[in-house]
């Protein structure tokens, strides 16, 4: 397994979140031993069930693949073929790379030059583009430099949530906090809706959605479809490069 990672960067300490978050790479918060822990073990269930039912694709593309850990599932069931990374924070990378085919240490900005663009069939931004200062240039980048019909996979926090709607509809809250969907580090906010339009102003073209709620709402069908957009902690897109 080849990777990228030749040395460690200032905010080798701090969490992957920070790192995206900010353009200098200069942490807001350092990871305790537990959070790193609980971030390198992070599977990403919903995402493999979201994807399962579209298929297999060849070669797959985790943009801030943190530890590996999402790739190493779409690689164990057979959903990819072959997985790389981009990761910013060192030691999440260095991870990352025992699990993933090739690793490039770094933005998605600065290893944009050196990817192979071309040879990935999925691209996936998990939990990424809400840290990013310009979304738009990003998923423009992407537009530009893949091939038609690779798949774009994204998953954003839901900001329509009961827990941050209800407090700012009632009581003018909107609280920071050290994780979740109101995490500090989150740059930006989306609803289903916005999360749309944004994909498709740039260029993409919308061909599935999922959500993820907590067990108890999956119970109740038909309240959890109408109250879908209050109750969902998180979206999830495909889309596709004409």
């Amino acid at each position: 397994m080849r990777s990228t990672c030749s040395s460690a960067p200032t905010c080798a300490t701090s969490s992957w979140r920070t790192c995206w978050s900010l353009s200098d790479g200069t942490p807001s918060r350092a990871m305790n031993a537990s959070e790193i822990a609980e971030y390198y073990a992070a599977e990403r269930p919903e995402l493999l069930a979201f994807l399962r039912p579209h298929g297999r694709f060849g070669a797959a593309l985790d943009v801030g693949c943190a530890a590996g850990m999402l790739g190493a599932g779409l690689l164990r069931e057979g959903i990819v073929g072959a997985c790389d990374g981009i990761e910013l924070n060192y030691a999440a990378a260095r991870h990352a790379e025992t699990r993933l085919r090739q690793v490039w240490m770094g933005s998605l900005e600065s290893a944009a030059a050196d990817v192979p663009w071309e040879h990935y069939d999925l691209v996936i931004l998990a939990d990424v583009l809400e840290h990013l200062a310009d979304p738009w240039a990003a998923l423009r980048l992407l537009q530009a430099r893949t091939a038609p019909g690779c798949k774009l996979m994204l998953s954003v926090p839901n900001v329509r949530h009961y827990k941050v709607s209800l407090p700012l509809l009632f009581k003018g809250e909107f609280r920071y906090e050290d994780a979740g969907i109101m995490d500090r580090t989150h740059l930006h906010f989306f609803t289903r809706g916005s999360l749309e339009e944004t994909v498709r102003d740039c260029g993409w073209t919308v061909r599935a959605w999922g959500s993820h709620m907590k067990g108890r709402y999956r119970r109740w069908y038909m309240p959890t479809r109408l109250l879908e957009p209050f109750v969902a902690v998180q979206y999830m897109l495909l889309a596709e490069k004409q």
